[in-house]
């Protein structure tokens, strides 16, 4: 280990830590707070400034997903993982229809309480089979196919049609070159697969739904509440809009169904309907279910104020879905990916389409958004503005007090001015000035001779 240097033989003697460090952190946070200032205009402050500006109301309508398609070269795109990229190349686009709130209703005393789930298949974790791995040489069954990978839904489904293309051999030395870009419902046998025609109907395999003893039939998505209840209030007008005592049958088609301590809240319910007690038996499915909600003909509430159908709310048939204004995040943590999941189904692999509040504005009803909140929007955009804005200011202040305060003697230190070593250094700075000049004028100075 080396001797160490004197602190008088020092080219930069030891300065006061709290000065250096003070100058070091000021010059970081004003670069750091300028920085994000650049980000943020683009990450933050536009976008709020449209959605101040859009117009869009705070009060959600409802959407249902009608398509989602994969285009290859798009110009909008319903979610995008980075806005300052532009979408491009290929995106999801997600079209629904929107339409106003349905009504809201309490269901009273309710006993012999049934909830079944009808699943369908889970298209993620489902089975797939590539046919130009040659892995579809052996298809046996039913099977839904997009650009040649199929699943099997021969369990979940029982499909009806009465004709087909001419079979496709995926089996051989050239099946997987074959069936390499099948697409559409296929039936199969031992790996010879004939494209179904339309029309045809795949029915869903739930069955064994009770409805014996069973007075109300709420469905919401892919579950159906059924129970024997006394009757049904509507929370908005607190009105009376069917009660056991009619006997017959009460269904809806609501977003969810919620118990309260009042009884079971059913929210945003439309097509609602009475069905007589013989148009059902003790055990149904859900097919079934899903035809009387549509085409029962005789409604819960003759004024189709309570419950309308469906149609007398559309407001727009086809709109396009961003999962905010922007149509993009920035958290990088496949929020997208879960997005176009859960908003994204359509009912083409025969499971429930999705439904969901969303947001749009009076006149604009091209583009709906599943993300608004304008008090939220505020809040971060205060946030994002006040905390650089402020850090960046106090750091430069504080870099020019160094400036008009701090000083380096002859030792080359820094001290604050006013501090004793500052006025020796000052000192020694003008008797040394001083001593220059008496000896450039002669003298004693052994220099002037």
């Amino acid at each position: 280990m080396g001797k160490p240097v004197p602190v008088e033989d020092l080219v930069i003697p030891p300065q006061d830590g709290r000065i250096c460090g003070t100058i070091c952190i000021c010059q970081m946070t004003a670069v750091l707070s300028s920085v994000a200032l650049v980000y943020l205009t683009v990450a933050i402050y536009m976008p709020s400034t449209r959605a101040f500006q859009s117009g869009i109301s705070e009060v959600p309508a409802m959407c249902t997903t009608i398509r989602a398609t994969n285009a290859d070269n798009c110009d909008w795109g319903s979610c995008g993982e980075w806005c300052l990229s532009k979408t491009s190349g290929p995106c999801v686009q997600i079209h629904v229809n929107l339409r106003r709130n349905g009504s809201s209703i309490l269901l009273a005393n309710c006993t012999n309480t049934t909830n079944k789930t009808c699943y369908g298949i889970d298209q993620e974790n489902a089975k797939k089979s590539k046919c130009i791995a040659d892995e579809c040489r052996n298809l046996t069954g039913t099977f839904n196919c997009t650009a040649g990978v199929c699943i099997n839904i021969t369990d979940a489904f029982e499909c009806v049609f009465h004709d087909t293309d001419p079979p496709l051999k995926c089996s051989g030395r050239r099946g997987k070159i074959t069936c390499i870009d099948i697409d559409g419902l296929f039936n199969c046998n031992r790996g010879t697969c004939a494209k179904i025609r339309t029309p045809y109907n795949c029915d869903r395999r739930c069955v064994d739904i009770p409805t014996r003893n069973k007075n109300v039939i709420l469905l919401s998505g892919d579950k159906v509440y059924l129970s024997s209840c006394e009757s049904a209030i509507d929370t908005e007008s607190e009105k009376e809009i069917w009660n056991e005592s009619r006997g017959d049958v009460m269904m809806a088609s609501c977003y969810g169904i919620y118990n309260t301590s009042l009884g079971v809240e059913a929210v945003d319910c439309i097509n609602g309907s009475v069905l007589e007690k013989d148009m059902l038996t003790d055990l149904t499915n859900f097919t079934y279910l899903s035809y009387l909600n549509i085409f029962a003909t005789k409604p819960l509430d003759d004024t189709r104020k309570v419950t309308p159908p469906e149609i007398d709310l559309i407001i727009a048939n086809e709109s396009r879905l961003l999962i905010n204004l922007e149509g993009c995040v920035n958290t990088l943590r496949d929020e997208c990916k879960f997005f176009l999941l859960e908003y994204g189904k359509d009912g083409s692999d025969h499971n429930a389409r999705a439904r969901f509040p969303c947001y749009y504005a009076e006149g604009k009803t091209s583009v709906v958004v599943s993300r608004f909140n304008l008090n939220s929007t505020y809040k971060e955009f205060l946030v994002a503005f006040l905390l650089p804005s402020i850090l960046f200011v106090v750091s430069c202040l504080t870099l020019i007090l160094c400036q008009r305060t701090v000083v380096v003697g002859d030792d080359a230190k820094m001290r604050f001015k006013g501090t004793p070593g500052a006025a020796l250094a000052a000192l020694a700075l003008e008797k040394s000035a001083s001593g220059n000049l008496a000896d450039a004028g002669g003298g004693d100075s052994v220099m002037a001779l």
